[in-house]
């Protein structure tokens, strides 16, 4: 039953992309999971993953994240595709990093410091194990991966005081500095969820910032709300070519009542 209401959901959403207009950019997308088998929202088949990747290949520009915000607004920038994957889970390493690799395609990793630093995962259970920071230096060695932040604890900023807030950021900056060497310049809000309280000392900290799904990307666009576009395991050929063609807005207005998010 919930498969059903969720296909129609999806269905419902592509049918109302007309309504919400154009939607401009490049797309950035989503990821977490890959072929974890746990059956959640947030993961893709290994199956999937790689068909989607030749689908962005054949139809656009797989770029970095800095090129695709330095050319938002130019012609065809709605072509120009951003991978990003969010939190650090070793799936990504074993299944989805070689399909990158394989492929030469730039990817941003949004790492949550606390797991990979204390080996224990987000979702306890199995089939969410952590990076190692051997498998987090390989791949940054590869010159393929941007590394950015995604908070030490993987908090909802917006439960945080604006102190707690910049503690849990100074931390995972900190961690990887030490670890790899560099400072990251770009960041995403855990859930996705803008938290007024931590704006500043994102905007202070960071070149840009990342939400969850919502409006198409402008030149006019803020740098530190962009919006993505969640792959989810539900996402068929038919819906993740939607998303991309037209984002399938409707999901985001639906998932903004039933989380209770009024955010940017």
């Amino acid at each position: 039953m919930k498969e059903l209401i969720r296909s129609a959901a999806k269905l419902a959403s592509v049918a109302a992309d007309p309504f919400f207009g154009s939607f401009p950019g490049p797309r950035i997308l989503i990821y977490h999971q890959i072929g974890a088998g746990l059956g959640r929202q947030m993961e893709v088949t290994r199956k999937a993953f790689a068909e989607q990747l030749d689908w962005l290949v054949g139809h656009g520009s797989v770029v970095t994240l800095d090129e695709a915000i330095a050319q938002r607004g130019r012609a065809g920038d709605e072509r120009r595709f951003v991978l990003t994957f969010d939190d650090g889970y070793d799936d990504f390493y074993t299944f989805g990093y070689p399909e990158l690799v394989k492929r030469n395609l730039p990817f941003t990793l949004y790492l949550t410091t606390h797991p990979v630093e204390t080996r224990k995962p987000l979702t306890p259970g199995g089939k969410a194990e952590p990076l190692t920071w051997g498998q987090v230096e390989a791949m940054y060695a590869s010159g393929m991966m941007t590394v950015a932040a995604h908070t030490h604890r993987h908090l909802d900023l917006r439960t945080l005081g604006r102190d707690a807030a910049e503690e849990d950021l100074a931390a995972c900056d900190e961690l990887i500095e030490q670890r790899l060497g560099l400072r990251p310049a770009h960041f995403a809000y855990p859930w996705g969820y803008w938290s007024d309280l931590a704006d500043e000392p994102v905007r202070r900290r960071y070149a840009t910032a990342t939400l969850g799904s919502g409006p198409g990307i402008t030149e006019a666009s803020d740098v530190h709300l962009l919006h993505r576009v969640p792959i989810q395991l539900s996402d068929t050929s038919l819906f993740f070519k939607r998303k991309m063609r037209s984002g399938m807005r409707l999901e985001d207005v639906m998932r903004r009542k039933l989380k209770g998010y009024a955010g940017p």
